[in-house]
């Protein structure tokens, strides 16, 4: 992969520990009007229950956006409408909300969800839309490998439960790059990452 800013490479991190840990791979961070990283988080669902050390596990809530906004000291205005949200998956309805309510007025996301992403929440909601909310996209490359990540875990689901509904709606809008995630879960590449507890740098050039 070409240069990636520290951001971008906190917030694939942060997916890539969540996927170690056995919940979805969706990692996020807040960066300041200087690129520096102020707060991360991770996807903590498939983590035992918990609510503190600034984070929440186990729990519906438990969310990388939702993880990395608890994670900031504080969010002084005007300073924090200058920060950005990083995020290696389109925001669901919960996070778009959240980041509405923040006082935070930009975020970037990597791989579309064409199931539960609701960016449009922050350009077509009345309310929300008067918040004037920056969304943008993540650099093609992080796009790429954060979306064949997230769709490797869909076909790991789609295995275990034998639900289709959800990676079917990935395959319909980036039909390539989920079948190249179906041939890296049918390997077994990240599966055997995960179980030597393998780094991004690894991971990464597993999913390039």
């Amino acid at each position: 992969m070409a240069h990636m800013s520290l951001g971008w490479h906190t917030a694939l991190s942060e997916a890539w520990e969540a996927y170690l840990r056995g919940s979805y791979p969706i990692g996020a961070c807040v960066v300041n009007a200087e690129g520096a990283v102020i707060a991360r988080g991770r996807n903590r669902l498939g983590e035992p229950r918990s609510v503190e050390g600034g984070s929440i596990a186990g729990h519906d809530l438990a969310h990388a956006e939702i993880n990395a906004l608890l994670n900031l000291a504080a969010t002084p205005r005007p300073e924090c409408r200058t920060w950005t949200v990083l995020t290696t998956v389109e925001p669901c309805p919960q996070c778009a909300g959240a980041i509405a309510m923040s006082g935070l007025r930009a975020v970037e996301y990597a791989a579309p969800d064409p199931w539960g992403g609701c960016t449009r929440l922050l350009t077509n909601d009345p309310y929300v839309s008067g918040k004037r909310i920056r969304v943008g996209r993540a650099p093609e490359d992080v796009q790429r490998v954060a979306l064949r990540l997230k769709a490797h875990a869909l076909w790991e689901e789609e295995r275990a439960a034998g639900e289709r509904h959800v990676l079917n709606s990935f395959a319909a809008h980036s039909p390539e790059d989920v079948a190249f995630a179906g041939e890296l879960y049918r390997s077994g590449t990240l599966t055997a990452l995960r179980g030597r507890g393998a780094g991004l740098v690894e991971a990464l050039a597993a999913l390039a």
